[in-house]
C-alpha cells in the first residue's frame, strides 16, 4: 500500500511538471511555467506578459487561451498573495475568499459582506473575474 502511494505522488509530481512544461506558443517555445515565471516577477496584464514572454505575439492563433490563462494566474497570484483589491476600503483577496467560504453566491452577495467595488467602483470588473474564478472551484 505504502508503495502505491509513493508511486502515485511520483506520478502525479511528474504529471505536474509535464503540464508546466505545456508549450501553450509553438511560434516562440513560450511554456506554461514561462509565463508563470513571468507573472511572478511583476507584469500584471496580459500585455506586459507579452512584452516578457513574446506569448502571441508570432501567428496570434494563441492570442485567446492564453489571455484566459494569463487572467487565471493573475488572480490567483492575487490570492496567494493576499493582495488588496479593493483600495477605497483596504479588502484583500482573502476577504472575498472568507466570504464565499462563508455562504455569498456571487458578487453582489461579496459586496454586501466586504464592501468590495462600492468606493469608487474601479475595481468592479476584475472582482467579479476573481468572485466568479472562486465560485467556479
Amino acid at each position: 500500500m505504502l508503495k502505491s502511494l509513493v508511486l502515485k505522488l511520483i506520478k502525479s509530481r511528474g504529471e505536474d511538471k509535464m503540464i508546466q512544461n505545456k508549450i501553450v506558443c509553438g511560434c516562440f517555445n513560450v511554456t506554461e511555467q514561462d509565463i508563470k515565471n513571468a507573472i511572478n516577477n511583476g507584469p500584471k496584464s496580459f500585455e506586459e506578459v507579452q512584452a516578457t514572454t513574446k506569448v502571441g505575439t508570432g501567428c496570434g492563433g494563441c492570442v485567446v487561451s492564453n489571455k484566459e490563462l494569463v487572467s487565471e494566474l493573475l488572480l490567483r497570484k492575487k490570492i496567494d498573495e493576499n493582495q488588496i483589491v479593493c483600495g477605497c476600503y483596504k479588502v484583500t483577496a482573502q476577504d472575498i475568499v472568507k466570504a464565499i467560504k462563508n455562504g455569498a453566491k456571487s458578487f453582489e452577495e461579496v459586496q454586501v459582506v466586504t464592501k468590495v467595488g462600492t468606493g469608487c467602483g474601479g475595481c468592479v470588473e476584475g472582482n467579479k473575474a476573481l468572485v466568479s474564478l472562486l465560485l467556479r472551484e
